[in-house]
């Protein structure tokens, strides 16, 4: 039976989130409301994220609409010739002529995505020991599947930790004009701070960026790049600003969760770049999509990282607050299959912190408890 995904769903104020749709894995239910008032939708474009690499663990292809589409997925067994498939069935929706018939893609544990007829599907044709999960996104409309290539293996092989930092490119984030601080060129000063430190107390370990220089990256791409390289750890680094006055300032470590605190709410939706209704809507059901023994690491990992940072930056800044560790609807933590967690370092909005972000030494030491934190969960996880 089709489930009709709707954006009124997803756009609900009231705090006590009405029944979602239950995601398990590797199926989705839908419930279907009273009366759905169906309007065609066009699928846009297909992008396929983090099998770039010959030996990617995984990958994750996005449906991207204008309007919003009835669908359902299935998981469809080998058959004769055909591999294990994923099959997202469309009603009420076509795609442009741009969108290609078929993509090769060879890795991931994803063989090609294709469009089908005679009704509107896309399929994904997977390797046979391959799996996928399927969950939405609002704002623009998208429809995501994360595939694994197989179970992660872990044999004695050097740690990796995937640093995200925030923003880059069309999308500077927040700034400070009169310090002259844009929290994406922040974001990747601390990154690469944060790498060059680590790589020094742990040299086994192996340290990747989601960017090097200030280009742009979708939400999705970002943790589809740890989960493709079986990543230990996966942090994104942004700096906190906020419209309001802020009192006192402070870092905050965030995992995935839900919420009804209104400032993570408020800030979520900024990090999204969406609406604090859209966020509200559907961060139950995005949350389920955690596997529960990844959100215990993340909340271990959130507070090594935040203790360490903390108590570096008031090395050089002794006023420093400490926000704790939170739960909000980041989308950039969705599907990750690792240790996860987003750091606001800093407030580009509070008069103290904003100063001190214009010195070296102060950079530097939130760099050093970054790393200090992530090496001090590896070491005893």
């Amino acid at each position: 039976m089709f489930g009709l995904v709707v954006a009124a769903a997803a756009c609900r104020s009231d705090p006590s989130p009405r029944r979602q749709q239950e995601l398990s894995s590797p199926m989705m239910e839908s419930t279907e409301p009273r009366n759905p008032r169906v309007e065609t939708a066009r699928l846009q474009r297909i992008d396929v994220y983090g099998a770039g690499t010959e030996n990617a663990a995984g990958a994750r292809v996005v449906l991207l609409f204008e309007g919003v589409p009835l669908f359902e997925q299935k998981q469809l067994p080998a058959e004769g010739i055909l591999p294990p498939r994923i099959a997202i069935e469309l009603q009420g929706a076509e795609w442009d002529a741009s969108v290609p018939v078929s993509q090769a893609i060879g890795r991931g544990g994803l063989q090609r995505v294709r469009l089908a007829t005679p009704n509107p599907r896309v399929v994904l044709d997977l390797h046979p020991t391959a799996t996928g999960r399927v969950f939405f996104l609002t704002d623009p409309y998208r429809i995501v599947v994360d595939v694994s290539a197989a179970p992660p293996s872990r044999n004695e092989r050097r740690p990796l930790v995937v640093l995200d930092p925030g923003h880059g490119g069309r999308e500077p984030g927040a700034a400070n004009d009169r310090y002259a601080l844009v929290e994406s060129q922040l974001a990747l000063e601390l990154a690469e701070l944060t790498a060059t430190r680590l790589r020094a107390i742990m040299p086994r370990s192996r340290v990747l960026l989601t960017r090097s220089g200030d280009v742009g990256l979708s939400l999705e791409e970002r943790c589809a790049l740890a989960n493709a390289m079986e990543a230990d750890v996966f942090v994104s680094i942004h700096l906190n600003a906020s419209s309001e006055e802020v009192r006192k300032g402070g870092v905050t470590t965030f995992v995935l969760d839900t919420t009804n605190n209104r400032q993570a709410l408020r800030l979520a939706a900024r990090e999204n770049g969406t609406r604090v209704a859209e966020v509200t809507g559907i961060q139950s059901l995005l949350a389920k999509h955690h596997r529960q023994s990844q959100a215990e690491g993340s909340l271990t990992l959130a507070g090594r990282i935040q203790r360490s940072t903390l108590k570096a930056g008031r090395r050089v800044l002794p006023s420093l607050s400490d926000r704790g560790v939170r739960r909000a609807m980041f989308y950039v933590l969705v599907g990750a299959r690792m240790p996860s967690v987003l750091l606001e370092a800093s407030f580009l909005t509070y008069e103290p912190e904003a100063r001190a972000l214009t010195k070296h030494r102060y950079r530097r030491a939130l760099a050093d408890g970054i790393a200090s934190g992530i090496a001090s969960y590896l070491q005893t996880r």
